[in-house]
């Protein structure tokens, strides 16, 4: 019996397993790790339409690169002066707010372009009509941000 334990001390970690309290805090979390791997799959798809790298990305937010791998990651909570670092990067708009079924997204009255991560074509009243490409939909009036630039 003896010799069983010192085998089975030997196959057991030291450390005690530790993936409830991860399976807990991950339940916890849900909502916002939702929201956070939705902004990474955005920036993803934009750094690929855009060809544009990881590192420049950085270099262009005034972050480290091992910063926007984090991101992209897409288990990191996110600042709202995060999120603005990547849309202004990125010359998108990642987060658009919703009121009583309509779309206001504070971009519309000041800038060209206001995306709203929705995935399906949409009208605000008075803004420009709404454009589907491939995960995120955005709105294009010809300025500073159109696709041209």
């Amino acid at each position: 019996m003896k010799d069983l334990k010192k085998k089975l001390d030997k196959v057991v970690a030291a450390e005690s397993s530790v993936w409830m309290e991860d399976a807990v805090q991950f339940e916890k979390n849900k909502d916002w790790l939702d929201y956070s791997a939705e902004i990474a799959l955005c920036v993803l798809d934009a750094l690929h339409e855009k060809r544009m790298t990881q590192k420049a990305l950085a270099a262009s937010m005034g972050v480290s690169p091992q910063q926007v791998s984090k991101i992209l990651k897409g288990t990191e909570n996110l600042t709202l002066e995060t999120i603005s670092k990547l849309e202004r990067a990125l010359k998108i708009k990642i987060v658009s707010l919703h009121s009583y079924g309509k779309t206001f997204d504070a971009a519309v009255a000041g800038s060209s372009v206001a995306m709203g991560y929705d995935r399906t074509p949409h009208k605000i009243s008075s803004a420009p009509t709404v454009y589907s490409l491939e995960s995120y939909s955005f709105y294009r009036s010809g300025s500073k941000y159109n696709e041209a630039s």
